[in-house]
């Protein structure tokens, strides 16, 4: 239960205001279930999921978000006329399902690198939500491995119609991996139905926060045990059906010495350097503190030292810190290769206050020891960076006065330093690269093949309510990863996703709240979602520079237009 008492009682009433806007969405979604507009359901489904994401309601698990994902399935999936299939014995053909791929992050790396490293199986990805071309490094790693990359999400209609491709799909691999973003509802629905699908694994990459899926997920890979632990004690999945798999990086490999890097950076010559790699977002300010004024008092004890932080651009609020030490502190902007920055580091930074543990194991793979920042109790150990492979060389601090003294021991100490940055390279190596690597996916494999699969079309009980929780790590949450949108801004999110009536009814609602970016943002936002990424794939495929059909557009919206003309102060309102 959560508690109005207690030194984070502002965060648990905001938890509470939180899942009460959590449960009118999960309502709208049960009331478009009921009325049989499925794919409306599966929209305000991943709306209610967004909401949970971003700003934490007190739990991990929802019964009632993966009933409605299963009740669509029972009403909309025809197994029935499906050829069934024989026990699978091995894995041959793996399916990678996707929502996005972003350039910039380390999930889309992680799915490179398995279907790069796995070279005795055929490797294809279904991709649901994908805008344009999927990154080129992706398509040559599929290529390779004899697969095919489908863009299931460029076709007609929405989740369901999705749902069915995907199973379809399915039906010809022996496995199928999820890569997909915590509030995706089309595999919720593919999979509901156990008959004939092959095994299902959920690579679990955002443990710290909620997502749906549970119910469909035969197996769950998470990469380290603090996720381990909360997919058991908190989102209720036995152990069994649980499996680590380390982050997997590229073998680290040097193509320029710490001086050339430097160099290229456009950075002199002369002191130790400190490097940041992350996101942007993961370096939010907190409580009034900067990441940059995290180290102030580190490089003022060390005038020749200099900090350089690839993702957050230039906050205005580190100007500051910027000034004090000389311009030491340098920010740049995300980029998808920021190899140069690790070749160059004397040392590695973990982001703050949200971890980056791809980025760090890559800077540990190139020999740069490690410091992190984790000031909270071990309850919340899912918000910090305990990564086989970096743990016994790991500078791990317990609070800011811990950090900076770890900072100004290690740059006072350049030999012990080096040898520490040895060390964690060896570490890091042996566990997340191949053959190492490899041996942790073959146990996953072979896991698959033999767990249980989940059968939730058979769940007779009625969906319990949400357990909220006023511990760690769920009163952090909010302050430390959270994003704190409206409702109105979620729902745009989903918008494009409901049939049309429902769509319209919310898009005048939101136009009323003004929620819209001008008026070709609202007008982008009455296109299905599935309409942009057709003619995107069609105008690929041909090879041409065709504009979008606007007749095909017109037609499929000419009841807006219609009410549209009759409402022009619609428009003149925004």
């Amino acid at each position: 239960m959560l508690s109005d008492e207690g030194p984070y009682a502002a965060e648990v009433v905001r938890m509470r205001n939180n899942y009460g806007e959590f449960q009118r969405l999960r309502g709208k979604a049960e009331c478009c279930l009921k009325a049989g507009d499925f794919n409306s359901a599966a929209a305000y489904v991943e709306a209610a999921v967004t909401l949970a994401r971003k700003r934490h309601c007190g739990f991990y698990r929802s019964e009632s978000l993966e009933h409605i994902l299963t009740e669509i399935a029972r009403r909309t999936l025809a197994v029935e006329a499906e050829t069934p299939r024989p026990a699978r014995r091995k894995i041959g053909r793996v399916l990678h399902v996707a929502t996005v791929l972003n350039e910039v992050g380390g999930l889309t790396r992680m799915m490179r690198r398995w279907i790069a490293a796995d070279d005795k199986r055929h490797h294809s990805l279904a991709l649901l939500r994908h805008p344009g071309a999927p990154p080129s490094a992706v398509r040559e790693a599929v290529e390779a491995r004899g697969g095919q990359i489908h863009m299931i999400g460029a076709t007609r209609g929405g989740p369901v119609e999705w749902a069915r491709a995907l199973r379809k799909l399915s039906l010809d691999f022996d496995l199928v991996v999820l890569h997909v973003s915590n509030e995706e509802p089309v595999p919720g629905i593919a999979f509901a139905d156990e008959r004939n699908r092959p095994p299902v694994v959920l690579v679990n990459h955002a443990d710290h926060a909620f997502w749906v899926g549970l119910s469909v997920c035969d197996l769950i890979a998470s990469s380290r045990v603090s996720g381990e632990r909360l997919v058991v004690e908190r989102r209720g999945i036995p152990a069994e059906r649980h499996a680590i798999l380390p982050i997997q990086i590229d073998p680290p490999m040097r193509k320029h010495s710490r001086a050339e890097a430097r160099e290229k950076l456009g950075l002199p010559a002369g002191g130790p350097l400190l490097v940041s790699v992350a996101r942007g977002l993961k370096y939010r300010t907190l409580n009034g503190v900067s990441f940059a004024d995290m180290h102030v008092e580190a490089l003022l004890a060390c005038p020749d030292a200099r900090l350089v932080v690839i993702g957050p651009g230039e906050p205005d609020d580190w100007q500051d810190a910027v000034a004090v030490t000389g311009g030491r502190i340098m920010g740049l902007p995300e980029t998808p290769d920021p190899s140069l920055a690790f070749e160059a580091a004397d040392l590695y930074l973990d982001s703050y206050p949200f971890v980056s543990i791809t980025s760090m194991l890559e800077a540990g793979g190139l020999g740069a020891p490690c410091v992190t920042l984790f000031p909270y109790p071990a309850g919340a150990n899912v918000m910090s960076t305990d990564m086989p492979g970096l743990s016994p060389t790991i500078g791990f601090a317990t609070s800011m006065v811990d950090y900076n003294r770890i900072l100004m021991d290690w740059l006072s100490a350049p030999e012990a330093l080096a040898r520490r940055g040895d060390e964690t390279a060896a570490n890091v190596k042996r566990l997340h690269t191949a053959p190492n690597w490899l041996e942790a996916l073959e146990a996953l494999y072979a896991k698959a093949l033999v767990v249980r699969p989940v059968t939730p079309l058979r769940e007779t009980a009625a969906p319990a309510d949400e357990e909220c929780h006023d511990g760690y790590p769920d009163i952090l949450l909010n302050a430390v990863f959270g994003e704190f949108d409206s409702v109105d801004a979620i729902l745009k999110r989903s918008l494009r996703l409901m049939s049309l009536p429902e769509r319209l009814r919310v898009w005048m609602r939101l136009v009323r709240a003004k929620t819209f970016d001008g008026p070709w943002d609202a007008v982008r936002n009455l296109l299905p979602e599935w309409l942009p990424r057709s003619v995107s794939e069609r105008r690929r495929a041909l090879k041409s520079h065709i504009s979008m059909p606007r007749f095909a557009i017109w037609a499929h919206h000419r009841p807006i237009l219609r009410l549209l003309g009759k409402n022009q102060s619609t428009f003149r309102s925004m």
